[in-house]
């Protein structure tokens, strides 16, 4: 999901470049894409938002969190919206996998919320209708439509507002309908008291489990805790988790794109050992995964390790494994390009396509109820095979695509296995691999990825891919 980042600014803009972020409308102020804090996303700046995106997009759905100021914001969108012409399909308070699902037959998807931290105003996310992340040609068309000088319509010709009240239940129809009943299996949930309430005990409860909810009640005044996955965030579950043998333990963010796990002895479980755990046991035809994702994830895909798993899965033929960079955006392109059967990221992030293209931790948490049915997650995970990661930066404020260029030509020059370069490099050695890339909080910085079985080996190729940053820079 593209999240965007607003603020207004004074003056008026003038010899606008199509390729800079700036944007001037009639009516609105003009908006300059940056990060943002608490104090620059207010309801005068989603109105301005709203009337952008309605210029360019005529059948808009929208629904929110329980964040605090998620209703707040989401009706100071609606009303931009509406003010351009552009109708609304207004999916009230769900998960945005939900939304998702809604959001079929309009134009876009936008969602409001803030699902992974606490005490901050709540954000704006665009995507496409069907769940997939906006690329960034997208919405430089859209920052480009806005530059058009027309008035607003007149109060006649204002948008449509539709309520669907069924979001909920139509996800929960779905989702029920692919798994059947047959999970029997001890599950305790975490909602965090979020949207995801109206879906996941639901689903989970429908489908079999044995399910205890904690936080599962949809209360945007109490918040438990933060709505984040992290092993900080889910630390009282995990305690909670360990006191009840044989359970495992499932958290959801606040909107139902992440999630954490909590194996049987009560250990927070890896967010790339989850990837893995899934990809074993749906022994799925193709996927994609970032190309820093750890030689685990690449061993279960494969079926070197977990052998022994237990899988109601037809083994698949040839399997092939598409690398990208570690964003939305090039995750759900990759996935659309290559008809791929699953996306994930590193963070507790898993796609499925075969319902939407967005984000859905609450899909991925029925699937990971049916593994704890037939295996023990707890000695699935002992049994992985455990790699040596190193992890370092180099500051580099180089032009990045002067320096990508230099580096596709040094990668090109190595003896290496496998090499695959996107927007860094991921280079296949003999016993282990290291990436190249941009750190994607701060440009400035190259982030280095060394993974090996021999610790030796890895700090070795820490040094090669030092070596070639400074030959690139």
């Amino acid at each position: 999901m593209h999240f965007l980042r607003w603020l207004s600014c004074s003056g008026m803009v003038r010899n606008i470049n199509p390729d800079s972020p700036s944007i001037l409308m009639s009516n609105v102020p003009p908006l300059t894409l940056r990060s943002i804090t608490d104090e620059d996303m207010t309801t005068e700046n989603a109105i301005s938002i709203g009337q952008m995106i309605g210029r360019s997009y005529k059948t808009v759905c929208i629904g929110s969190d329980t964040n605090p100021s998620s209703r707040m914001i989401k009706n100071a969108l609606i009303s931009g919206l509406l003010s351009t012409g552009a109708d609304v399909n207004d999916a009230d308070v769900a998960p945005a996998p939900a939304v998702a699902l809604a959001a079929k037959d309009s134009d876009c998807m936008l969602m409001v919320g803030e699902p992974n931290e606490q005490g901050i105003i709540s954000k704006i996310y665009i995507m496409n209708s069907d769940g997939s992340s906006f690329t960034k040609e997208q919405l430089r068309q859209m920052m480009m439509a806005g530059i058009a000088d027309g008035s607003l319509p007149g109060y006649r010709d204002v948008g449509k507002l539709r309520l669907f009240d069924s979001v909920d239940e139509d996800y929960n129809r779905t989702i029920c309908e692919k798994y059947g009943k047959a999970i029997d299996t001890p599950i305790i949930l975490d909602c965090g008291c979020g949207c995801t309430s109206l879906c996941a005990p639901q689903i989970l409860a429908y489908v079999g489990t044995d399910l205890t909810t904690i936080n599962a009640q949809n209360d945007p005044l109490y918040s438990p805790r933060s709505p984040g996955v992290s092993a900080g965030d889910v630390s009282d579950l995990a305690e909670f988790v360990g006191m009840e043998m044989g359970s495992i333990g499932i958290a959801l963010n606040g909107d139902g794109t992440k999630l954490a796990l909590i194996d049987e002895k009560g250990n927070y479980v890896d967010p790339e050992d989850v990837l893995a755990l899934l990809l074993m046991y749906l022994k799925l035809q193709s996927v994609v995964i970032p190309f820093n994702t750890s030689a685990v994830v690449e061993d279960a895909y494969r079926g070197t390790i977990g052998a022994e798993a237990a899988t109601d899965a037809e083994a698949a033929g040839a399997r092939r494994i598409i690398r990208t960079d570690n964003d939305l955006e090039s995750i759900t392109e990759a996935i659309k390009k290559n008809n791929a059967k699953m996306g994930a990221m590193t963070d507790g992030t898993f796609i499925f396509p075969d319902v939407t293209l967005c984000p859905d931790a609450i899909n991925a948490a029925v699937i990971l109820a049916k593994i704890s049915m037939e295996n023990s997650i707890s000695n699935l995970i002992t049994s992985f095979p455990k790699y040596n990661a190193i992890r370092d930066s180099v500051y580099s404020p180089c032009n990045t695509e002067l320096f990508n260029r230099k580096l596709g030509a040094k990668l090109k020059e190595l003896e290496a296995e496998r090499v695959c370069a996107v927007e860094g490099g991921r280079v296949g050695m003999l016993k282990g691999w290291f990436s190249i890339s941009r750190n994607a909080d701060d440009q400035e910085y190259i982030v280095l990825t060394a993974e090996s079985r021999d610790k030796a080996y890895a700090v070795s190729m820490m040094e090669l891919a030092k070596g070639i940053v400074r030959d690139c820079m």
